[in-house]
């Protein structure tokens, strides 16, 4: 039924329920389980003050181990895995990787906002439906 599944991740708690049910989904169907986490440049440019190479680093860092644990738990599930951190608006950059490694759905998990804090803020997740090439499976914070 599937042969790849995106997993986005950004190493939180709702991130971690989305990998559960990622892993699950790999593991029946026999897909490979691809592992992305997005630096937001959005995020980066808040910092524009600072020391710009540090927040970057700083960033792709947790990027990075993010992609790595969600990666190692679903490897220690016998999942076959591939990384990969960008850079961009997350939406987007999903949509774009999901194309990109011809995934059969995408996996995220959202953290529950509702009201002022979900219009200000937004949900990627919420983005990533409305603009997927592919089914996408939300699971939600609880």
């Amino acid at each position: 039924m599937y042969d790849a599944v995106l997993l986005a991740t950004d190493g939180s708690t709702p991130a971690s329920r989305a990998l559960d049910r990622a892993v699950a989904l790999a593991v029946e169907t026999g897909a490979t389980l691809y592992v992305l986490s997005v630096v937001d440049t959005a995020d980066l440019d808040l910092f524009s003050g600072a020391d710009t190479d540090t927040v970057d680093d700083l960033f792709r860092g947790a990027a990075q181990s993010a992609v790595s644990d969600a990666g190692a738990r679903a490897e220690a599930a016998g999942v076959d895995v591939a990384r990969a951190v960008r850079v961009g608006a997350p939406h987007r950059e999903i949509c774009a990787y999901a194309d990109e490694v011809g995934a059969d759905v995408i996996v995220v998990g959202t953290h529950g906002r509702t009201g002022l804090s979900r219009a200000f803020l937004g949900s990627v997740a919420a983005r990533v439906v409305r603009t997927a090439p592919v089914p996408v499976l939300v699971v939600p914070p609880i």
